[in-house]
């Protein structure tokens, strides 16, 4: 019997040493999601998207990861409330990404990303994340406005 209460005893001690007071729980913790590039496409100072004259329909990809990469429209991103196109693919990683852009039956434009990896922060519950390094629109340098880049047609 006393023996029995010593076990119990050590038994009891050890699962309360057992446990950790800094354990996360991974359901209230943010990651950033899949990698994306978001586009404000102009054409005569205005989104082309905007009047009705196209739509996503009319966009097409072609590149080496073209079937894996997702492309949609947003509304509501800027004040402006221009629908802007992003262009996302979970399997992106680092490297570079070169893809051509049709709308209709002609290019719209040649983009060249590079990706560099994001470690997580909290990487006991999230994976690192790709993230644009730089980006090439028919070989130029384009720098991020407001959270996306603009392309200008004209």
């Amino acid at each position: 019997m006393f023996l029995k209460k010593i076990f119990i005893g050590i038994l009891f001690l050890s699962l309360i040493c057992s446990c950790e007071d800094d354990i996360v729980d991974c359901s209230t913790v943010l990651c950033l999601g899949s990698p994306s590039i978001g586009f404000d496409i102009l054409a005569d100072g205005t989104t082309i998207f905007s009047n009705g004259d196209y739509t996503l329909d009319n966009i097409t990809i072609e590149g080496e990861t073209a079937m894996e990469t997702n492309i949609s429209l947003v509304s509501d991103l800027d004040s402006t409330q221009n629908p802007i196109l992003f262009i996302q693919n979970p399997n992106w990683t680092e490297g570079e990404y070169v893809y051509t852009v049709h709308l209709g039956n002609e290019e719209l434009f040649q983009m060249k990303a590079t990706f560099i990896e994001s470690k997580a922060q909290n990487s006991s519950c999230c994976g690192n994340v790709a993230i644009v390094q730089s980006l090439e629109i028919n070989g130029s340098p384009l720098e991020k406005t407001n959270g996306f880049y603009i392309i200008s047609l004209d």
